[in-house]
């Protein structure tokens, strides 16, 4: 018996001889979206008894994260001691006891490994001593970190030799690698402009290589104010400022694909490559335009990476919230990447205690079973629906203590199965657009910068109906044949080629195009609040929800994002033609042939489908009621998520 395969040397070689076989014609065949989805459980801790609930559960695929450096909160990520010990030098065996006690637990387990790159202490200490000051800690200062050269090389040299060990020893088990760095390992930049002598260097070099005249490092209290209103930089005014931006960006960006590429070099087509990034539909609060991932769109067309992550919101986690990817779902299909949502809410049971002095007890889980079995129940949808791997985020432990919460996992993994991997397509009419170029122009500590994408989103989750996330930039390649309304919350730059792009893909067709506060009103070059009035044929602050009927579309202009309730949207979208699945304003998750309604009240809904169709099957409970006239009637608990699956 082979120890770490936990099969028969004979056994072992057919099945490696079958991977293989699959892994040369997967390599040539299927995008990474259509790549094997992961069900899988995650702790920081060792957490033994609950992977073996897991593994009786059905849950096979387990996350090892083997960090070597400490939480925001100053604690060790890890329980065991840190690989990284110094320059070239590892200790290996601490990264085998991680993963041999896992099997020790699970013999039949499989691994996505999650690679620390954040900087450990000492190499902090020694690349200051070098003199590159605060350059050097990457996961509050990571632009800074990926601006050094140093930093890089000895980060890589980790990486490599940690992929290398891991094929070595346990290739044949591990699923994915995922690369983790920044701000809680997710690829986020905290730094806000700081730059020293290496970042300056690199930000000279930027403007070089753009063909821009050098101009220094912008004032640090410049980064936190706009020209206009405080909300928007002015390009004419302000471009370094914007450009200095997109540098930051483009740093960190760099650093991912060339860590992708070194990662890719050194394992089997078939294993995958994840990550953190592209949380333009969450991040805000002075992160929105700084932490740096407004560049997803350079990453998600990269060929080396597979697959993305993304928690589900924390902004619409209560009961009757929408949860929701933080990134543009749309634009990453479009990519052919696939997704992992991150399921790491909090239940009564989670540990509140990381050690005996702190406590994470700020942290509002849901509030009792109820809600647990109603919320688990919406997220595991949500993937479902959206053909996504998941894990269940176990952290510091207790999340999934109870029994009741581990028959609603055990239940979820068996309909996951059935259904999460069929290639299904959506089902939206209604998309909503975000703009990272726009975006950009963004004064991050306005008060309008939750609003935007996050708001906006939130909002949706209240239509009664489905929606989908695209990119600016997606909307020659995407399919809007079904779409009747398009919202576009943040679209504050259109260029010549941006709104060709919007005239020939989008403003036709009877359409309904919602825009809000400042649409258009730069062209990429200066600001002009009267092409606001061009664009949507309403003046720049008209009061309220205004309607224009233009040429074959019909223009929305709202001037705050509070005017956008969900009944405005409701009301606009029942306009478009727009179905509406439930009357409440609730969230609704569907593709063609699933539908997912979450409820914080219960009682009798009747639930609209956009399709005939002779009766429907809640999957959670096996239930199969009847359909008249593309209508049924369903009694919803109080809360409750139910999944249906419409039958010809």
């Amino acid at each position: 018996m082979n120890r770490h395969t936990g099969r028969k040397s004979v056994g072992r070689r057919h099945g490696v001889a079958c991977v293989l076989a699959w892994a040369f014609a997967w390599a040539g065949t299927l995008s990474a979206a259509e790549a094997p989805l992961f069900f899988s459980y995650r702790s920081f801790w060792p957490e033994f008894g609950a992977m073996a609930q897991f593994r009786d559960a059905g849950v096979d695929t387990v996350c090892i994260f083997a960090a070597n450096t400490d939480n925001s909160l100053g604690q060790p990520y890890c329980k065991y001691p840190p690989v990284w010990r110094w320059f070239g030098k590892y200790d290996f065996e601490s990264l085998n006891k991680q993963y041999d006690d896992v099997l020790a637990v699970n013999s039949n387990a499989q691994f996505i490994c999650m690679v620390d790159l954040n900087t450990p202490v000492w190499l902090q200490r020694q690349l200051s001593l070098q003199g590159h000051s605060a350059e050097c800690e990457s996961f509050t200062m990571l632009s800074c970190a990926c601006a050094n050269p140093a930093w890089r090389k000895a980060t890589a040299d980790y990486l490599e030799a940690v992929i290398k060990h891991m094929e070595a020893r346990y290739g044949d088990r591990v699923k994915a690698y995922l690369l983790a760095c920044g701000q809680t390992d997710e690829w986020m930049d905290y730094s806000r402009g700081t730059a020293g002598r290496a970042k300056t260097q690199a930000w000279q070099a930027w403007q070089k290589r753009h063909g821009q005249t050098e101009v220094p490092v912008p004032a640090y209290d410049r980064l936190d104010r706009a020209m206009f209103e405080n909300n928007l930089r002015d390009p004419a005014r302000e471009r370094d400022v914007i450009d200095y931006a997109r540098f930051t960006g483009d740093t960190v960006a760099d650093t991912v694909l060339d860590f992708v590429t070194r990662t890719r070099a050194l394992i089997p087509r078939h294993r995958q490559i994840g990550m953190f990034f592209g949380y333009i539909l969450e991040i805000t609060h002075a992160r929105l335009v700084w932490a740096g991932h407004l560049e997803y769109e350079r990453l998600y067309a990269s060929p080396n990476i597979d697959f993305f992550i993304s928690p589900g919101t924390y902004g619409d986690r209560p009961m009757g919230g929408g949860s929701g990817f933080m990134v543009p779902n749309g634009t990453r299909v479009l990519n052919g990447k696939g997704f992992l949502h991150e399921i790491d809410h909090r239940t009564p049971t989670y540990n509140v205690e990381l050690d005996p002095y702190v406590s994470i007890g700020w942290m509002v889980p849901w509030k009792d079973q109820a809600e647990v079995d109603a919320g688990l129940k919406r997220e595991f949808a949500l993937a479902i629906v959206n053909h996504a791997s998941l894990w269940c985020f176990d952290m510091w432990g207790g999340v999934f203590k109870t029994p009741e919460t581990m028959r609603v996992v055990a239940r979820a993994k068996k309909v996951w199965d059935a259904y999460a991997a069929l290639p299904l397509k959506g089902r939206a009419e209604v998309a909503l657009v975000v703009d990272p170029q726009s975006a950009r122009l963004v004064n991050d500590r306005s008060p309008i910068v939750g609003k935007i994408f996050q708001g906006t989103r939130n909002t949706l989750n209240r239509l009664g109906a489905p929606f989908e996330v695209y990119s600016f930039n997606d909307l020659p390649r995407a399919d809007l044949s079904a779409v009747k309304m398009l919202v576009f919350p943040g679209t504050f730059e259109l260029t010549a080629e941006k709104r060709t792009v919007l005239d020939r893909h989008v403003l036709k067709d009877g359409r309904s195009a919602v825009f809000v506060y400042a649409p258009g009103i730069s062209d990429g070059k200066t600001l002009d609040p009267a092409r606001i009035q061009a664009l949507t044929g309403t003046p720049f602050k008209t009061p309220g929800v205004s309607e224009v009927v233009r040429e074959g579309w019909t223009a929305v202009y709202a001037d705050a994002y509070e005017a956008l309730t969900p009944q405005v949207l409701r009301r606009l979208a029942v306009r478009a033609g727009v179905t509406i699945y439930c009357d409440d304003a609730v969230p609704v998750y569907a593709n063609e042939r699933l539908v997912a309604i979450h409820m914080a009240k219960g009682g009798e809904r009747t639930i609209t489908l956009p399709k005939s169709c002779r009766e429907v099957k809640e999957l959670y409970t096996g239930r199969v009621i009847p359909v008249a006239d593309k209508k049924f009637r369903y009694t919803f608990a109080t809360p409750d998520t139910a999944l249906f699956e419409m039958i010809p």
